[in-house]
């Protein structure tokens, strides 16, 4: 690539648009992680497992109680703790996150050639995409290494949508790539698989479902059990689904198990989740080739029944990572919709959308996105913490980088670059004495938590002669083990 070429690049439309989305997105997760709103699940598991990675230590998380590995089986988190032992900072997962997120502005630009929309619309299109709620929440939502995987989805989608001509090897890298950052990305792939052999790719299609079957087995049975031993079965998620994991091999539970499976599909619930998911973008289904975009969505399907056969309401709305992967059936169906060339464009629209089609798909987003993103909690709870946050910072200042720390849920992600942190959890019975400091906020004891358990601790250290108090201001208490 010469310097034209690069100059070209860097200052096109759609680079300045990445560039601008994934400030305002890295923005939006910072100030929220800047407030202590973030979390122990995920931030503080995934950055302290990156940490010791990127230290040449063994990944063992102390909040989930096993190797990281036996999690998801998310082996991407080996390549990206090369890129974090350069930038050492929990701002560098959010510019990541940020930045995989905007980055599917590239492969919609390359479908639009295809669907020969005009800028103005292609550029509606960007618009559109980047307020599906989805979008925004996960990206304040922590941090997820599958999210790293959505501009590579949107990508093949993209490409066998428009029937490009890729090399064999560069599709099944990108596959593979997917494959490495989450366990249930299997279904995904699998979800293609589908697609392409009632596109007529049999081979092709047969030979992703393959692959796709020999990777989840492979990480379930392998990888999660080797790694993180008896606490890490796959089946530890059976929960999620109404099951006991003791029970899902009993072929005696066999119908009791389809039966509640099929309550489970047509529960209120998921009526709900459904309409949550269709709501922002529900102007395709005006089209007359409506059914055309539905087979889009079938590559996206094993992973919406996943979600659809769950009991578990982190999986039935656009909060949390589970429905990340409808987007780019989205993003390609709203670019459609404005496509004058494609059976599903404006064409078979009725005539009052189609004169407005581009302005209604902006205000319709906009209006959307207002309602169901989080954007919203930026003016009133993420400011939960403001009165005592200068005390946190000053406390968390005075902990020493190596030290063992229980602390509260929304304080680990601040201090989870250690090879021992807990967070507060009233269903647990801590040994104190594991721990080299301890930091407390009384007034906030945090998720999993309560005030009374939160105080209890406190009166044991005060008791205990061990301990002494190194820091007290705005109900944030610092304790350190007198060695």
């Amino acid at each position: 690539m010469n310097l034209n070429k690069i100059f070209n690049f860097l200052f096109t439309k759609e680079t300045k648009f990445f560039i601008g989305s994934t400030l305002f997105l890295t923005l939006a997760s910072s100030l929220r992680h800047f407030w202590f709103n973030s979390a122990s699940w995920d931030l503080g598991i995934f950055e302290q497992a990156i940490f010791l990675i990127s230290q040449g230590k063994q990944p063992f998380s102390t909040l989930l109680g096993f190797h990281i590995l036996g999690d998801h089986g998310a082996l991407i988190l080996y390549p990206l703790a090369l890129l974090y032992k350069n930038f050492p900072s929990t701002y560098f997962l959010f510019v990541l996150q940020s930045s995989s997120l905007a980055a599917a502005i590239y492969p919609l630009k390359r479908l639009s050639k295809s669907n020969k929309i005009s800028k103005k619309n292609l550029y509606v299109s960007y618009i559109a995409f980047l307020l599906y709620p989805i979008v925004f929440n996960v990206n304040i939502f922590d941090f997820h290494p599958e999210v790293i995987a959505f501009p590579i989805v949107l990508d093949i989608f993209v490409s066998l949508k428009t029937k490009e001509i890729i090399p064999l090897w560069k599709l099944f890298l990108k596959i593979f790539f997917i494959l490495t950052c989450k366990i249930t990305n299997s279904f995904l792939i699998f979800g293609f698989g589908i697609w392409l052999i009632l596109k007529g790719f049999r081979q092709l299609g047969y030979f992703i479902i393959f692959l796709s079957t020999v990777w989840f087995n492979f990480i379930a049975f392998f990888i999660i059990p080797y790694f993180g031993g008896e606490n890490a079965t796959i089946f530890r998620q059976a929960e999620k689904f109404g099951l006991n994991d003791n029970l899902i091999f009993d072929i005696s539970t066999l119908i009791q198990i389809i039966s509640q499976v099929f309550v489970q599909i047509f529960s209120i619930s998921n009526l709900e989740y459904l309409f949550l998911l269709i709501f922002p973008f529900i102007y395709i289904l005006l089209n007359k080739k409506r059914l055309k975009f539905l087979f889009n969505f079938i590559p996206f399907t094993p992973l919406i029944f996943l979600n659809l056969i769950s009991n578990s309401y982190p999986m039935k709305n656009l909060v949390h990572q589970y429905s990340l992967f409808i987007v780019p059936f989205i993003a390609v169906s709203i670019q459609e919709s404005l496509s004058p060339k494609l059976i599903e464009g404006i064409k078979n629209y009725p005539k009052w959308f189609q004169k407005r089609s581009s302005k209604f798909i902006f205000f319709w987003s906009l209006v959307t996105f207002l309602i169901f993103s989080r954007f919203t909690f930026f003016f009133g709870p993420f400011h939960n913490h403001f009165e005592s946050a200068a005390s946190r910072r000053e406390a968390i200042g005075m902990i020493k980088n190596n030290s063992s720390i229980l602390t509260t849920n929304d304080l680990v992600p601040h201090l989870s670059k250690r090879k021992n942190i807990k967070f507060t959890d009233s269903k647990i019975n801590y040994n104190l004495d594991e721990f080299d400091e301890i930091l407390l906020d009384l007034k906030e004891p945090g998720w999993q938590s309560n005030k009374d358990f939160v105080d209890e601790i406190y009166k044991n250290l005060i008791a205990n002669n061990r301990w002494s108090q190194k820091y007290e201001k705005d109900n944030i208490i610092l304790f350190e083990k007198i060695k």
